[in-house]
């Protein structure tokens, strides 16, 4: 089976600032970092965008797709975890998201990972074809999960009026379910987390995640975060740019082709997936 992985970007304020800037947009260091980064190995970005900031954005992300391979996808319309899969959020970011590119999307990722069975049915009722929410993981906290019964590789849902849609999940490094993302190489450092992969290793279709406060995190001035999150997130911010470039660059040793989701969805949507039941989604 062919290796893909897809790079993906989560557009949204950085995490924490109360001003809701996008530093990886606004300084120029970073974002120039980031292009040559992904140039330099040939990826594809698929850039899963809040589609409020199209208004605000639009120019800069119209730049950025001049300067890497970059497809734009979903990301909700208010990047509210608390209503992170709505009808509401659903039309409206459909809506925003057609104005600003022309097209109709394809594909959706809730904030946080917060997808239920009721946000997959509007997303199935608007004509959605991939959702990239779930964590195949544990996590803690008020807006926790525990999905460890959910596959760690793509697979179709399906409802009984006939419509389905395929699932990409977070990919996580196999057997430990550590998910493969730049918050956490910099949580475990790059020594550990390398090694896990090479240990472990990653299935045949791999979605790398990151979002802009992860490359800068510990630079965000008056964070609203405090505690043990503030301390994880900081971790290795320093060497933030230099753990996504090895992620990217262990892909490419591993011979994965970098492709957009978009592509990853055509190739995968006639394989014979597992299918969950949207009536029996829990």
């Amino acid at each position: 089976m062919k290796k893909l992985a897809c790079i993906t970007l989560d557009m949204e304020p950085d995490y924490g600032d109360s001003e809701k800037r996008i530093r990886l947009l606004e300084n120029s260091e970073y974002f120039e970092q980031y292009v040559s980064i992904i140039n330099r190995y040939d990826a594809k970005v698929t850039m899963f965008t809040v589609t409020n900031l199209f208004e605000k954005y639009g120019n800069v992300f119209t730049d950025l797709a001049t300067r890497i391979p970059l497809e734009y996808s979903v990301h909700s319309h208010t990047h509210n975890p608390h209503n992170a899969c709505s009808l509401e959020e659903v039309q409206n970011s459909k809506q925003a998201y057609t104005k600003f590119t022309g097209k109709i999307p394809i594909g959706y990722r809730a904030p946080i990972g917060r997808i239920d069975k009721a946000g997959l049915g509007h997303l199935l009722d608007n004509d959605f074809m991939y959702d990239a929410s779930v964590y195949p993981s544990i996590r803690p906290g008020e807006f926790g999960y525990s999905n460890l019964h959910m596959p760690n590789i793509p697979f179709r849902v399906t409802r009984s009026d006939g419509k389905s849609l395929i699932e990409f999940p977070f990919t996580a490094i196999e057997k430990i379910r550590i998910i493969f993302a730049l918050s956490y190489a910099k949580l475990f450092g790059w020594g550990i987390y390398s090694l896990l992969l090479k240990m472990f290793g990653l299935p045949n279709h791999v979605l790398l995640l990151s979002h802009p406060h992860d490359f800068y995190f510990a630079s965000i001035p008056n964070s609203t975060v405090t505690g043990a999150e503030k301390i994880a997130l900081s971790r290795n911010s320093v060497k933030a740019f230099d753990y996504f470039e090895k992620m990217i660059q262990f892909l490419a040793k591993q011979k994965y082709e970098f492709v957009f989701i978009s592509e990853l969805y055509q190739q995968v949507e006639q394989m014979p997936l597992t299918e969950v039941v949207w009536e029996n989604w829990k």
